[in-house]
């Protein structure tokens, strides 16, 4: 029989708020939330589990998607039908398409990481932001580069907004997180050189031949790099600026640093 809840305080409804709002629970239930049918076709592809879909019959004939639940049936993945209210009450976004799924998360330790054929890793350290993280990892899969590590990072990967901001794409490229120092330990184990990029780098980036085995470490967006990658750091690069603004923010400065090392290795 179809499960159908129409109620804003019905237990289910309540969870899938508390999974979008606490990473606290996020962890604790290895659950997170996908909105979106899009969102939800690109995580399934990469072959992430998808526990449930949960629908709502209005806000899907307004977005013109009614093929695509049709579609769903197809899959074997257990479907919930919400009312609108009750699917609003859950939603985080503004004009939802109707579809809302829950996924299990994925490991991100360190130790599951495998980078024997990587050419380039992206190392993230302190980073705070979800959209600039989401923006990041699609710029990432967008340009071939699969892997990228958190290193004592703030922000969740499984939260919302970098799962939308990332479209998905999340599911797409390799995440590790860890302390300052497993990184490090990481990185040596593989071979890695080490470059930081930052406004106060004394070698510009067009002028510096890439190479393979190459790690690339950018700091937060607010303080930049710290003391530890400074001291572990073999050379520093900088992105000249030939306007007022003497920084970038991280995403844009994750993208021209990607993009020059692709222009040269690729």
């Amino acid at each position: 029989m179809k499960e159908c809840i129409s109620s804003t305080s019905n237990p289910r409804v309540k969870e899938l708020v508390k999974l979008r709002e606490s990473s606290r629970y996020r962890r604790k239930r290895k659950l997170f939330v996908i909105e979106g049918f899009e969102d939800f076709e690109c995580i399934l592809k990469y072959r992430k589990v998808i526990l449930e879909m949960f629908y709502c019959p209005s806000l899907i004939e307004k977005s013109g998607n009614i093929k695509k639940l049709e579609y769903l049936k197809d899959f074997k993945i257990n479907l919930i039908e919400l009312s609108e209210e009750a699917f609003l009450k859950a939603s985080y976004r503004k004009n939802s398409d109707g579809f809302l799924s829950l996924a299990n998360q994925w490991s991100l330790e360190l130790e599951d990481i495998d980078l024997v054929k990587d050419e380039i890793c992206v190392v993230l350290d302190g980073i705070e932001k979800p959209g600039n993280l989401g923006a990041i990892i699609r710029s990432m899969e967008a340009m071939g580069i699969k892997s990228l590590i958190l290193s004592d990072a703030y922000v969740d990967l499984f939260n919302p907004n970098v799962v939308r901001s990332s479209r998905g794409l999340l599911s797409g490229v390799q995440v590790g997180r860890g302390t300052k120092e497993e990184v490090h330990s990481l990185l040596q184990k593989y071979g890695f050189s080490i470059f930081g990029v930052c406004g106060s780098g004394k070698n510009i980036l067009w002028d510096h031949a890439f190479s393979p085995k190459t790690a690339l470490i950018f700091g937060s967006e607010k303080n930049g790099l710290d003391n530890f990658w400074k001291k572990n750091i073999n050379t520093f690069l900088k992105i000249p600026m030939y306007g007022r603004a003497d920084s970038l923010n991280l995403h844009a400065s994750v993208a021209c640093t990607l993009f020059e090392f692709n222009r040269q290795t690729r």
